[in-house]
Order: structure tokens, then sequence, then C-alpha cells
């Protein structure tokens, strides 16, 4: 299969999937409506395990360009993920706090004819994404994938993949658990008001991290290995902003001027820089592959990746759902 329907199908799931989330409104309560946010949720869910994908292939037709604008564009796609995690965890917190202040499901957004008007219009959105990226990119993504001798052997004989397994099964056993939790931090406290936390994400996943863009662009002309460097000498960021999220040393900070407001913010600060060096290092890590890899070996490794995540991810939930 060209990569071209790889990159183009998934926008059809998602635009599917936000199409059924609109229909809801209109259908009666009952099974139907659960039926309909089921599926799309197993659309969209289907869809984002294509992720990987992107990664892998945005660079197919750049062989030879320089590494800057590898950097640069791996940057850029990893600040607008930030950007729509951020807003997904708060329309989670926005609606667990509706719950919590007992909204019953009828006044709930989710059930009011202006869903379909905002779900329809990102759903066509998608549906043109898609379609625009079978219809017009580069004829290298026309090109069926040629046959690779010794293939899955080459890719167990690296020490690096070996490495990026371990990693991903250490990672996903130990932090997929609390990683909800540490993201509710970041909307958690009532001391300061939900618009100053916004405003402190997009200074750090917009301002911060186009700053570290920048830098690490203009150093990798000297050195194209300068951001693997630094990121695997970030060591555990993942780690440590989960442990400040979910841990008790981030709710307050008495020694902080400005009082309950400014122990908010500062705390929000430090885990929102930890998350920006944690993705600093998502894609530090992801540059070697680039560098020593071809793009179909690329594309199988962080696809296996995502596998063996997803079920240390259940292996560690299932295990600890046991204690």
């Amino acid at each position: 299969m060209s990569a071209r329907y790889v990159t183009s199908i998934p926008f059809a799931f998602y635009g599917l999937a936000f199409l059924l989330v609109g229909f809801p409104p209109f259908i009666a309560a009952g099974g139907g409506r659960d039926w309909a946010r089921n599926i799309a949720t197993g659309l969209y869910a289907t869809a984002s395990a294509s992720s990987s994908l992107y990664f892998a292939l945005n660079f197919g037709d750049e062989g030879g360009a320089p590494i800057k604008s590898w950097v640069y564009r791996a940057s850029i796609v990893q600040g607008i993920q930030q950007i729509y995690v951020v807003a997904l965890f708060y329309w989670g917190h926005a609606l667990a706090r509706a719950t919590a202040a007992g909204q019953t499901a009828q006044s709930s957004i989710a059930n009011r004819p202006i869903l379909a008007a905002i779900a329809c219009s990102i759903g066509a959105v998608l549906l043109a994404i898609g379609l625009l990226l079978f219809t017009s990119l580069p004829p290298y993504y026309h090109q069926q994938p040629g046959k690779i001798p010794n293939f899955y052997r080459s890719l167990l004989r690296r020490k690096l993949i070996l490495w990026m397994f371990i990693s991903v099964i250490l990672q996903n056993y130990f932090l997929s658990a609390p990683y909800g939790r540490s993201w509710a931090y970041l909307w958690s406290s009532v001391h300061a008001p939900t618009w100053a936390f916004a405003l402190l994400a997009v200074l750090f996943f917009v301002g911060v991290w186009i700053a570290m863009l920048l830098i690490f662009a203009k150093l990798s002309k000297a050195h194209s290995w300068i951001l693997p460097i630094f990121a695997f000498g970030l060591l555990a960021p993942r780690w440590a902003q989960t442990w400040w999220g979910v841990s008790s040393y981030g709710l307050s900070l008495p020694w902080m001027i400005g009082g309950p407001v400014g122990s908010a913010l500062a705390g929000r600060g430090l885990w929102l820089w930890l998350g920006v060096l944690d993705s600093v290092q998502g894609v530090g890590i992801g540059m070697p592959l680039l560098q020593t890899l071809t793009r179909i070996h690329v594309a199988v490794v962080l696809t296996a990746s995502q596998l063996l995540g997803a079920t240390t991810t259940l292996i560690a939930k299932g295990s600890r759902g046991c204690k």
C-alpha cells in the first residue's frame, strides 16, 4: 500500500468520528445514542494509532534535507499536539466539574444541537484534509514500498531499537496509570482562575517551545546530534512531571510569593516546564531513528512501539487492579 493511503485514511476515520459525535443530540436517549458515541470513540482511537506513521513518513521526500528542517517540522508537529492535548484534558475537567456541580445529562452540551454544528464542522474539515492528502501529496507518497531483505532481523540487531523498546515498556508500565491524574493537576486548583492556567499553558507550550525550537534548529547546523544528546541527557522528565502532578508536593508551596495564587501558578509552571522537556526528549529520541534508519524502518519501529506500549499499559492496569 502506498503512503498516500496510510496518511489519508486516518483523517477519514477522524472525520467520521466527529460526524458521529454530532449525531447523538438528534437520536433518542438510550442505546442508540450510546452506540453512536461508542462507535465514534472506536473510530477516533483507530485513527489516533496512526500518529507514529505520520512522524516517519512526514520526512519521506526529504532524505537529503538539512537536520534543521527536520527539527523544525518535528517540533511544530509536537507543539500542535501539546496544545491539542491541553484542550482535551481541559474539556474532560470541565465535564467532570459540571457533573460534580449537579449538571444533568439533558443540559450538557453533549446532548444539545449546538454540538452537531461544532462536531460536524470539524468532521468536514478533517475529511477535506484527508482528501487533500490523498490527491495532492508529492510523487514519493504514491510509490509502493519495495522489499527489504532481512528486514526484521536488521531491526533486532540495532541496539538503539532494543533500548527504545525497553524504555517504552518501563514508561508505560509505571507511568500509564497516573497519566490522567497528572494532567488533571493542571486544572485542579481553586485558588487561581482557569484562564491563568490556560495562559501558562500557552506560554510554555507555545512561547517556550518556539524558543527551544529556534535554539536547537540553530545549534543543529553545527552539530546534527545536539538535540538527541540533549534529549538523552534529560533522563526522565515525564517521571518527574508525573511525580510532581500526583504527589502532594505540588499542591501547596507555602514559601512562594503571592500566597495561594502564587503557589498554584508556580506549581503548574514547574509542571508545564517538565512537560516541555518531556516533549523535547520525545523529538530528540526520534531524531536518531530518522538519521540512522530508512523511513520504512522508522515506521515499523514506531508502530511496534505503540503496540508494545498499549499492551504494556493493559498489563499494568490489570496487574495493579489485582493488588
